[in-house]
């Protein structure tokens, strides 16, 4: 239960950090976490950088978030913000724009949050990071910042991953991709790129070379739809696509385009192809557009540029038409998963339409990949065999541990960078010969679920429009989303509720005030007896 008895939090000065409940002798006081921050892969503490801003403090919210970049420049670009699904603010008039307001920061003080975090002193150990994704790239970094030398192996000429090659410019351009791996190369960590290593004797070698190797291989093939005609010269993969572009040497899809798919990558490939001249672009899904698992923003900006919906339709054969397009036989779709939850889409058995396109892009999501890996560690479900859920050591392997989309199957940056935070925790413990399962996870007893919202709270005025450039300034090499000004910013901050704060627990005070000095924003107050003040 939420108390005040002996200890009061000013709630608008509060920020959530946590330190009182640390400084605490008797075990008195708790975090009560808000909503936003427990729905935050990272549990990074969204309520205080936006508290913080909102109280003009813009430094100080850097310095909040700070021990998450360098990646916080990416973050604010194509996170999916999960915390603003859960945002009290949105049962009101709209959440607050977490990732918008993180995107200000990053954009306002680049320079802050370049400088180095407190690093452990040289441990001597090596370890190494197979592949340069989100998840491979936090994994270089945390172990780094734990004091260990890093190489990191990528196949790929420059280090990045689908960020790098597939995230259109639009989205995430290429000089953010670049600060993070410029960071990380100021920061001490090698790369070693145009390496493809050997998951069969090439991982054996490396396990002999380092006393750690953490697996980022990121997912794997792309789905294909198991109809006639998928293997046309005119249907071609949306990744393989977008990597084209990216590197420029595709730069027209032709007059027509269908994109087959109803997700982030479905919209990002119909965006690319409109803005390379393409006069009609259909998003062809089997879900209905409140069924789709895209962005509403994005959905929103690809029906602002022209974009048109096909819902709730399901190709059941490519055909070859005289003049080179292709003509696509679509079917209704009665539903798209089964009873049990799973995806197992059901058409009709005949075909109800008949739409030709001059290219046809395939944007049905990817697999994991466990051929990548030694064949003893892949299970018959697709899994790595031996992976441990909390640790993601694999077993049979001690010095290995896998992170990102080839544990979890495909996912978002933000979970991938997650994750690769959890595989480095891991490996710098085995590297210390320390357990691997203690004090895992968010959740260690200090902080609670338990909030109060408080609707009556709510300060300014409904959610702001985020700035973007007009339809007909949009470019591939310029990003769609524009930045808040400081008074936008500053006023979208100040409709947080505040829903976390510190607190007393047990009401086991000994008014020693460790808690009340400690308080960076002077937010808590020990009521202690007159004449013991």
């Amino acid at each position: 239960m939420i108390s005040d008895i002996n200890i009061r939090v000013d709630r608008d000065k509060c920020h959530a950090c946590g330190l009182c409940v640390e400084r605490c002798i008797m075990d008195n006081l708790r975090l009560s976490v808000a909503p936003c921050r427990q729905a935050c892969p990272l549990h990074m503490n969204c309520q205080g950088y936006v508290r913080l801003l909102a109280q003009g403090k813009e430094g100080e919210a850097v310095e909040e978030i700070r021990p998450f970049s360098p990646f916080l420049n990416i973050l604010a670009r194509v996170c999916l913000h999960p915390c603003e699904a859960v945002c009290e603010r949105g049962r009101l008039d709209g959440p607050v724009h977490i990732r918008a307001l993180k995107k200000y920061l990053a954009d306002r003080y680049p320079h802050l949050l370049t400088l180095p975090r407190n690093f452990n002193q040289e441990t001597g150990w090596r370890a190494a990071v197979i592949g340069s994704g989100p998840a491979g790239l936090m994994a270089a970094h945390e172990l780094r910042a734990r004091g260990h030398q890093v190489t990191v192996f990528e196949k790929d000429p420059e280090p990045g991953g689908l960020m790098r090659y597939a995230l259109p410019s639009f989205r995430l351009p290429v000089r953010e991709v670049e600060k993070t791996v410029e960071i990380l190369n100021r920061l001490g960590v090698e790369f070693k790129t145009g390496v493809q290593v050997d998951l069969e004797d090439g991982l054996n070698e490396l396990e002999t070379r380092f006393g750690a190797v953490v697996l980022a291989l990121g997912a794997g093939a792309p789905v294909k739809p198991e109809v006639p005609g998928q293997d046309l010269e005119s249907v071609v993969q949306a990744l393989d696509l977008l990597r084209l572009v990216k590197d420029g040497r595709r730069t027209e899809t032709g007059r027509r385009v269908i994109v087959l798919g109803g997700g982030n990558t479905a919209v990002d490939a119909a965006l690319t192809c409109r803005k390379l001249g393409a006069e009609e672009v259909r998003i062809v899904s089997l879900e209905r557009p409140r069924e789709m698992p895209v962005s509403p923003l994005a959905l929103e900006e690809a029906k602002e540029e022209g974009i048109k919906l096909e819902p709730g339709w399901g190709a059941i054969r490519f055909n070859q038409s005289d003049n080179h397009s292709v003509e696509m036989e679509l079917s209704r779709c009665l539903a798209v998963f089964d009873d049990q939850g799973r995806f197992a889409p059901e058409l009709e058995p005949f075909p109800g339409r008949k739409i030709e396109a001059d290219l046809v892009v395939l944007a049905m999501g990817q697999k994991k990949r466990p051929e990548r890996l030694p064949l003893e560690l892949v299970s018959d479900s697709d899994w790595p065999a031996a992976v441990d859920p909390l640790t993601l050591q694999i077993s049979a392997r001690p010095k290995v541990f896998v992170c990102g989309d080839v544990v979890s199957g495909p996912s978002s940056v933000v979970h991938s960078l997650a994750s690769g935070q959890e595989a480095a925790v891991s490996a710098d413990r085995f590297l210390r010969g320390e357990g691997l399962r203690w004090d895992r996870g968010f959740w260690n007893g200090a902080r609670v679920k338990e909030y109060e919202s408080r609707p009556e709270r709510a300060r300014g005025g409904p959610r702001a429009a985020l700035p973007r450039r007009s339809p007909r300034d949009r470019r591939l090499e310029l990003e769609t989303e524009l930045t808040f000004s400081a008074r936008e910013a500053r006023q979208e901050a100040e409709r947080c509720l505040s829903c976390g704060r510190s607190f007393e627990m047990n009401q086991t005070c000994w008014y020693c005030l460790p808690c009340e000095i400690v308080c960076p924003s002077q937010a808590l107050e020990v009521r202690m007896p007159y004449l013991v003040r």
